[in-house]
């Protein structure tokens, strides 16, 4: 439990890491893979986050060209929290100062595409 008054870390700036997609399907984000297909991928993704009010903040997110609004908070233990963009829910857990550990799950990345299936992925991101 956090004590009152206690600050979560700051984290403004840009982070940077690789994935590691097990994707089912193909999708706007994962194109090439067939319907049912199982596929273990990894891309490059950015976080910048340019807004932040104690525990609560906001940026962006970009893999593969795609960048997307995303916003963030941490839990009363100022270690671990949740993410949200428009394809999913996130949760994640500071590793160091300038290391974040995010985990990524959706039953698929393109509700129009029916062979957009679920993904799951955990990667680490580390501070520019």
């Amino acid at each position: 439990m956090s004590e009152t008054g206690k600050q979560a870390p700051n984290v403004i700036g840009t982070w940077v890491g690789q994935t590691n997609d097990a994707v089912i399907g193909g999708g706007s984000h994962y194109p090439g893979g067939k319907s049912g297909e199982v596929r273990f991928l990894s891309s490059t993704v950015t976080y910048q986050f340019d807004k932040q009010s104690n525990r609560a903040f906001a940026g962006v997110f970009t893999i593969a060209n795609h960048t997307v609004p995303i916003v963030g908070s941490f839990s009363g233990d100022l270690v671990s929290g949740t993410m949200a963009d428009k394809d999913g829910t996130y949760t994640f857990k500071m590793l160091g100062q300038n290391q974040i550990s995010v985990f990524f799950a959706s039953t698929t990345t393109d509700p129009a595409d029916q062979s957009a299936g679920p993904v799951a992925d955990c990667h680490e991101i580390t501070r520019q």
